[in-house]
């Protein structure tokens, strides 16, 4: 061993780093995609903040990505090896491509369209800009969906601009760079306390999973013990989510900046929504198939059978 070798071990042992070193280095790094924090994240950030992925072996990294598409290509090429947002996996597994869901965190997609105080219905939003995650999300099929029966010609009467998670919709918003946004609750808060207006609420006319976990055929097949180990470490989240009250709403008042009473409104929402055991009844997820057969304007025939768009088989083994 040189004397340079010996001294860096020596100050290691010194400043206690050497066993937090020697610890990290047994954790397997796993990557995770969100298009924004929410509160469907909340179990899978706590799971992170509490220790309970490091219990199981792993090094989780969330890692921000606004825009759909690349979320998918990146799962599909194993760059990620796990997708939050489920109407987009959804949306890729009715496509044919091989992205299977394997649990739901939020069964329910809290989404409101938010416009400018001028504002006053969906129907006035002619010839305006609407802010959705990515032009081929769906997110923006579902605004297509009510911009067209509120009266409007989706494809003619209004534009949509690809703006990113509701962090930035939400920022473009304030700016005054669009008119409109669709808007995952409870980040309404902050606009409607400005003057923006709530010009309706997306689940009036359809709903699907908002958050969970989504992984490729590939992933599936060759990291088993991996998503086994994730999920017990969410399945950890979720339990203490569940049971302590008090400290998960002090989490979500400072995780999404909304004050008491919209805390325990978001809190009292995600128990309500959050499946058992993080598996939803598989009608939830044939909502969303359907969703996106519409959107896709697929024949019945043409849609998947539901064994490709989500397995259960990890979460039921995690429990």
């Amino acid at each position: 061993m040189t004397m340079r070798n010996g001294l860096i071990i020596a100050i290691l042992f010194a400043s206690g780093c050497f066993s937090t070193f020697a610890y990290s280095q047994q954790l397997k790094t796993v990557t995770m995609a969100r298009t924004t924090g929410s509160i469907g994240m909340v179990p899978l950030e706590i799971a992170v903040n509490r220790g309970y992925f490091k219990g199981q072996g792993l090094d989780v990294k969330l890692i921000t990505i606004r825009q759909s598409d690349v979320i998918i290509a990146a799962a599909m090429t194993g760059d990620l090896n796990f997708i939050d947002i489920i109407p987009t996996a959804i949306l890729a597994s009715v496509r044919g491509l091989p992205i299977k869901t394997i649990a739901v965190s939020l069964k329910s997609a809290p989404y409101l369209l938010i416009g400018q105080p001028g504002l006053r219905s969906a129907s006035e939003l002619k010839g305006k800009k609407i802010g959705v995650s990515s032009v081929g999300s769906m997110s923006a099929y579902l605004v297509r969906e009510v911009v067209a029966r509120s009266g409007l010609n989706p494809e003619r009467d209004v534009t949509l601009l690809a703006i990113g998670g509701t962090s930035a919709r939400t920022a473009a918003l304030f700016a005054g760079a669009i008119d409109a946004a669709l808007i995952v609750a409870p980040d309404n808060y902050a606009l409607e306390q400005k003057g923006f207006r709530r010009l309706l609420s997306a689940s009036d006319y359809v709903n699907y999973p908002l958050s969970g976990v989504a992984t490729s055929s590939d992933q599936l097949v060759q990291n088993k013990a991996m998503i086994l180990s994730f999920l017990k470490g969410l399945l950890q989240g979720a339990r203490y989510v569940r049971e302590n009250k008090t400290d998960t709403l002090a989490f979500i008042k400072s995780y999404l900046k909304v004050p008491g009473e919209e805390a325990e409104r978001s809190y009292d929402f995600l128990i309500k929504e959050m499946p058992p055991s993080l598996i939803p009844d598989d009608q939830i997820m044939r909502t969303g198939m359907e969703f996106a057969r519409h959107a896709l304007r697929m024949t019945p025939e043409a849609v998947p059978d539901i064994a490709k768009v989500r397995d259960w088989s990890f979460a039921e083994a995690a429990r």
